[in-house]
């Protein structure tokens, strides 16, 4: 669980129960520089309604705003619990790279391909495990946002 609350300029951040202290040096978006336990860390966010794309020392991580269980359930079209194994870009892009064949096996979690989005790089990984029935998309091609990309089915 992550937690992070505006303290003035700066900002308390709780992450499975550690609190740590996060100080704003300059802020001039997309780019944000801080300092965290003494080092000095420059990062680039992308954001897209509750969705934040989070890119900092080589690793690109995405945040998103959790609603309370009883607001989701109010959610038209949610997909949370169907299974699907259908791939769909987060955000529009460039696939840098991709990183499976059709017929491979793959488990949860495991990076299917690499976008770039304003010199950003995000890993998509696969939903669950299961083998790749198909890969919609090729090295160098743009995607847009909720464009299906693969399809990951039980193996």
């Amino acid at each position: 669980m992550l937690d992070v609350e505006r303290a003035g300029d700066d900002f308390e951040i709780e992450f499975n129960g550690e609190r740590a202290r996060v100080q704003v040096i300059a802020f001039a978006p997309p780019r944000i520089t801080f300092s965290y336990n003494g080092k000095i860390f420059t990062a680039r966010v992308m954001s897209e309604g509750k969705k934040r794309w989070v890119h900092i020392d080589g690793a690109t991580l995405v945040l998103e705003r959790v609603e309370p269980k009883s607001a989701r359930a109010q959610t038209h079209g949610a997909r949370e619990g169907t299974g699907s194994g259908i791939v769909v870009a987060p955000m529009p892009g460039q696939v840098r790279g991709v990183l499976v064949n059709e017929g491979d096996a793959v488990k949860a979690g495991q990076p299917l391909m690499i976008l770039e989005a304003m010199k950003m790089e995000l890993k998509v990984n696969a939903p669950r495990e299961g083998i790749v029935a198909k890969i919609f998309v090729t090295q160098g091609q743009s995607v847009e946002r909720e464009q299906i990309l693969a399809d990951v089915r039980n193996a």
